[in-house]
């Protein structure tokens, strides 16, 4: 298995893990393209009711979206959406933590046949490592300790985190966990 940055250079992989794998199992959320957190759109962003595949590559051409993939061989098998908290839109309605510098973790997506075989763990060193390198203060998460299903661990398990170091912060209303790296 390979981790590799998404880019506007390797985008076609990315749209075909998510135009035809990602979400075999669980239909219902096949149009999400990871934009969620992207919402409310940029000001720059001037299309009226895109889809969200056309938003979610306006999106990657633009530096916004931010992740890695994990590949097997030339295809992705793997998701991590990735990137500076304050690229996230969602996350910033609370005018909090703009002061730090603080890498989100949003979203894990792993093809069916390749789950629970270690690649959101590969994924997630991948984003440590490399915040180190960055010079990230905070690595942060949003799991969902409760979960009994995978669907509902988009987010990452909680175990995964806890077993690299996080730990909860119990500051707001949702589950937070953090890795602080300095």
């Amino acid at each position: 298995m390979e981790i590799s940055k998404l880019s506007g250079e390797n985008i076609s992989g990315w749209l075909d893990f998510f135009d035809n794998r990602a979400f075999s199992d669980h239909q219902e959320w096949k149009t999400c393209y990871c934009t969620y957190y992207f919402q409310p759109k940029p000001e720059n962003y001037a299309k009226e009711r895109p889809k969200k595949r056309d938003y979610a590559i306006w999106l990657i051409h633009n530096g916004f979206m931010q992740g890695y993939m994990a590949y097997e061989d030339t295809k992705v098998i793997g998701w991590c959406n990735a990137n500076r908290k304050d690229r996230f839109t969602r996350l910033m309605e609370e005018k909090q933590d703009r002061e730090e510098k603080i890498k989100s973790i949003v979203c894990f997506l792993v093809e069916k046949q390749y789950r629970n075989k270690g690649v959101a763990t590969a994924l997630l060193k991948q984003v440590i490592d490399d915040a180190r390198k960055e010079g990230f203060a905070i690595i942060e998460a949003y799991p969902n300790k409760e979960s009994k299903s995978e669907y509902r661990n988009y987010h990452g398990a909680y175990e995964m985190y806890m077993s690299h170091g996080f730990i909860e912060n119990n500051d707001k209303d949702a589950l937070v966990v953090r890795k602080y790296l300095k």
